[in-house]
């Protein structure tokens, strides 16, 4: 899976910024159908672009493709995109336009972004869905839905099926470390970790985690404490820094990711090459691309119609593109069967909320994903993959593995 990252990336942020982000204003009938509109608050242009600009085209394309088809009958969909530049200062104003706009529903794709409207969400009954999920946001029932799965799961279930499926304990006790910028998410996995280690002696060995100011490139201080451990999960877009300065230093920690890691495939190829990634172990809450699944064949039609020039640099980017795919469908599905239940003309965020603690639904070849008046994350499963050099591509080397607390 070789491509110049760099120059793939520059011409997505071209696009990106030349993509209209804020058509006409309110709601209203066009052709004959009312118009709804869903907001979106992502990064365009900032660090955590790589991943999210994918996840942009996905919402974009599936709103037009539910729009061609037809498939809520009656109603076009509208997406408005607020760039908030990956700076949590810039997601209350960006939920205001949002809202200016006629959102009744909202998408954010990080975790702090959530966990900062999520009072707003519910004293305006706004809900708030997102794809990066942090355990605050779902310590209580509220109007802030994930539609995947908390981070701090997969890294529990991940480091479950290490300890029986791939390291050998004649070596010793394996030692597991963290790294990543200073986040909701980076925040909750070092967490989890220390947790899991220190509640399993037996089984690993916490070596510290460490949290840096957003933006930070250079690890030297983090990478010498970190060293001598056989497991280090860094987090996200810093994956790609740390990782080409540890490997630079000889050192051969296995890399540890969550379902976010292979968003940045290609970056993290870029920056570390595929000799460094050998061997990463990462949870996927989606399914890989080259696996035959209906949903999957939904990702390559969706390229193929709107993207047919950049199909597969964007199959090469990673898995923002399908697992974007995946989770947008089932957000989707909440929009279309909350218009069934009350009509277009009295949809609001009652309506999807109401819906959405009812939500249940099995794609082919995935477990139920649910939610419940008390359960706020879709997802309750996932699968590990290995990175492999050789192929330069990812395998999937367990079954679906449910979350437990064990």
């Amino acid at each position: 899976m070789k491509h110049n990252w760099k120059r793939d990336m520059a011409a997505l942020l071209v696009l990106a910024l030349l993509i209209p982000l804020c058509f006409s204003c309110g709601a209203g009938k066009e052709e004959g159908k009312l118009t709804i509109t869903i907001g979106e608050i992502t990064d365009l242009t900032g660090p955590g672009s790589p991943a999210t600009i994918p996840l942009h085209y996905v919402m974009q394309d599936l709103v037009k493709y539910y729009n061609e088809k037809g498939l809520i009958p009656g109603v076009k969909l509208r997406l408005v995109s607020y760039d908030d530049q990956y700076n949590l200062a810039r997601d209350i104003p960006g939920y205001e336009w949002c809202r200016e706009r006629g959102a009744k529903v909202i998408l954010a794709i990080f975790a702090g972004t959530a966990e900062t409207l999520k009072p707003f969400a519910e004293r305006d009954k706004v809900p708030v869905v997102t794809v990066s999920t942090s355990q605050p946001l779902l310590s209580s029932p509220g109007w802030v839905f994930s539609i995947t799965s908390p981070f701090a799961d997969q890294a529990r279930v991940l480091l479950k099926w290490i300890s029986e499926n791939h390291w050998d304990y004649t070596k010793g006790t394996p030692k597991v470390g963290s790294v990543g910028w200073t986040s909701p998410a980076a925040t909750d996995l070092a967490k989890t970790i220390k947790e899991y280690c220190q509640a399993n002696p037996d089984k690993f060995e916490w070596g510290g985690g460490f949290l840096v100011p957003v933006g930070t490139m250079g690890f030297a201080g983090e990478i010498e404490r970190l060293k001598d451990c056989d497991y280090i999960m860094p987090y996200a877009t810093p994956t790609a820094y740390f990782g080409r300065e540890f490997r630079n230093k000889g050192y051969g920690a296995t890399f540890l990711g969550d379902s976010s890691a292979a968003s940045f495939l290609g970056f993290f190829a870029d920056s570390i090459g595929w000799k460094g990634l050998d061997g990463f172990l990462s949870t996927q809450t989606c399914r890989w691309w080259d696996e035959q699944y209906p949903i999957v064949e939904l990702a390559k039609e969706l390229l193929q119609t709107y993207h047919a020039g950049k199909a597969e640099k964007m199959i090469h980017a990673g898995s923002s593109y399908v697992g974007g795919v995946t989770n947008f469908s089932a957000f989707l599905d909440i929009v279309r069967g909350a218009i069934e239940e009350v009509g277009a003309e009295q949809f609001d965020g009652q309506a999807f909320y109401d819906t959405a603690i009812d939500f249940k639904v099995q794609y082919d070849g995935f477990p139920e994903w649910y939610f419940t008046e008390t359960e706020r994350s879709l997802i309750h499963d996932a699968a590990v993959y290995e990175w492999r050099a050789q192929t330069e591509d990812l395998v999937r080397v367990s079954d679906w593995l449910p979350f437990t607390t064990d």
